[in-house]
C-alpha cells in the first residue's frame, strides 16, 4: 500500500464528513497549502523538529481536496490546476525555508536550491507529458516519496546535523535520478 493509498484510507471518514458538509474542494486545496506553508515558515525559522511534526500532521490534508471533489462529483479542470499550482508553491516554500535557514552553510544552501529545482523538474516533466496527451506518474521520487524525504531531512537536521550534508546530497541524487528516469519514460512515450 502506497503512502497515498494509506492516507486516503486513513482520511476516508474525514472526506465523508467534509463531503456531507458541502465544503468546496478548492477551499480545501487552499487550506492545505496554507497549513503546509506554515511548516515552511517553521523550517525557515530553524525549527526542524517542529516543522517535521507539523508537516506529518497536516500534510495529509493535501489528499482531501481531490477525494472530496470525486466523492461529491465536483471535480474540475480548474481544481486540478489549482491543486498542482499550490503544490508547486508549497514545494518552493519548503525548500526556500531550508535555503533561508541554512544560508550560513554554503553546501547546504546549494543542496537546498538544487532540491528545489529538481523537484520542480520532476513535476514539470509529468505536467508537460500529460499536456501532450500521455500519462506519467512513475518515478522513484514522486510527490509522496519527496515528502517522506523532506521529513527525513528535518529529523536529521534536528538530531544528526553533522550528517545533513550527506543526507541532502543523497536526497538530491535521488531527485536527479528521478528526473532522468522521467525523461527516459517521456522519450519512450512521446517518441523522438
Amino acid at each position: 500500500m502506497s503512502f497515498s493509498q494509506f492516507s486516503r484510507k486513513f482520511l476516508s471518514p474525514v472526506v465523508e464528513l467534509l463531503a456531507r458538509a458541502g465544503i468546496p474542494p478548492n477551499l480545501l486545496t487552499v487550506i492545505a497549502a496554507l497549513f503546509t506553508g506554515m511548516g515552511a515558515i517553521l523550517i525557515g525559522s530553524s525549527k526542524p523538529l517542529w516543522a517535521a511534526l507539523w508537516l506529518i500532521f497536516f500534510a495529509p490534508l493535501d489528499a482531501l481536496d481531490g477525494d472530496v471533489a470525486r466523492r461529491t462529483g465536483r471535480t474540475s479542470r480548474f481544481g486540478a490546476f489549482l491543486d498542482s499550482t499550490l503544490d508547486r508553491l508549497t514545494d518552493g516554500a519548503i525548500f526556500s525555508g531550508f535555503a533561508f535557514a541554512l544560508r550560513g552553510y554554503s553546501t547546504l544552501l546549494l543542496f537546498s536550491l538544487t532540491a528545489l529545482v529538481l523537484s520542480y523538474l520532476i513535476s514539470y516533466i509529468r505536467a508537460r507529458v500529460e499536456g501532450l496527451g500521455e500519462n506519467l506518474t512513475e518515478g522513484l521520487m514522486s510527490r509522496y516519496p519527496r515528502f517522506i524525504g523532506v521529513i527525513g531531512l528535518l529529523f536529521i537536521w534536528q538530531f544528526f546535523f553533522h550528517y545533513l550534508v550527506t543526507a541532502f546530497l543523497m536526497y538530491d541524487l535521488l531527485l536527479l535520478l528521478t528526473v532522468v528516469q522521467r525523461l527516459v519514460i517521456a522519450y519512450r512515450r512521446l517518441g523522438a
